[in-house]
């Protein structure tokens, strides 16, 4: 690969993962979100110069899965949707159920059964989206990746303090900047009231990250940052797929716009308190937001 090449590459692996995988450490939660914003985009003509606008086609759809040492944590959705100048994402817990080939079984299941290619098969068929690539990632390497991408400033509601294989974590409340460690350990808190409050919580931290690490996905990429993101994440992404998308990602990273927005996850844990089960009001959601297929 020529030196052009690993620079579009570059440019590329942060557009389509890195970003992606900063929202995806370990034990991620469900979101509460606000709206994305929506500008009309298309293709102009000014004078004898073009000016690019992406299109429908420049989209894409990623399951990103984080790995604990006890497997799968939760399953983030992101929309790569430069049309619209959106990011509309969702996380899922594990324990979401969902179905391949007509059977049903939960998230954890289905990588169990599969990896990502099968996560992305279960996931569509559930909520009736297209979901194009799956991202995998371990904690260690989240914190890895995050610290050499940088902090994100974020506001803890309340105090963030519990202890971890021993150790005190102690995050005070307040606007405070998180590390990929600080990030790592707000996400393993065992301490949130319900699942709509980690939602809430949290869902405001993964909207930081994708904003503030927006420019990521522009021309001017740390060659450090991309060959250690290549060496630590599990992805079917190929060149192709960026070579594609290459100016929709460069025009997104300039966009002067909070673009991502967080869908709120909806449904009950059944009976059994274990299995949770996503509201059609949640899915019906989600195909407004991402590609709904059938």
């Amino acid at each position: 690969m020529d030196k052009e090449r690993q620079n579009k590459w570059r440019s590329f692996l942060l557009a389509f993962t890195l970003t992606l995988v900063l929202l995806s450490a370990i034990m991620i939660a469900t979101v509460m979100a606000v709206q994305p914003s929506m500008p009309q985009t298309d293709r102009t003509r000014s004078g004898d110069e073009f000016t690019f606008r992406p299109q429908a086609a420049d989209t894409l759809t990623m399951a990103v899965i984080g790995l604990g040492a006890d497997g799968p944590g939760e399953f983030l959705l992101i929309r790569f949707n430069p049309q619209y100048g959106q990011v509309p994402l969702t996380l899922l817990p594990p324990e979401a159920i969902v179905t391949l080939e007509g059977a049903n079984m939960t998230l954890r299941e289905a990588y169990q059964k599969g990896g990502g290619n099968t996560v992305k098969a279960a996931l569509s068929e559930r909520l009736g989206v297209a979901v194009d690539k799956y991202a995998v990632l371990k904690r260690d390497a989240f914190i890895r990746i995050a610290d050499t991408a940088g902090s994100v400033v974020y506001e803890l509601p309340y105090d963030i303090i519990y202890q971890k294989d021993g150790f005190d974590i102690n995050l005070g409340a307040g606007k405070r900047r998180l590390d990929g460690q600080d990030i790592a350990n707000m996400f393993a808190y065992p301490g949130y009231e319900s699942p709509q409050e980690k939602s809430k919580v949290l869902g405001g931290l993964v909207a930081e990250i994708v904003n503030q690490n927006l420019s990521a996905a522009g021309e001017e990429i740390s060659s450090g940052l991309f060959k250690l993101a290549v060496n630590l994440i599990d992805t079917d992404i190929t060149y192709a797929d960026y070579e594609y998308r290459r100016s929709a990602a460069d025009f997104v990273a300039k966009l002067d716009t909070q673009v991502a927005g967080n869908l709120p996850l909806q449904g009950t844990f059944l009976e059994d308190g274990v299995n949770f089960e996503l509201a059609e009001k949640y899915v019906q959601l989600i195909r407004q937001y991402f590609q709904a297929v059938g």
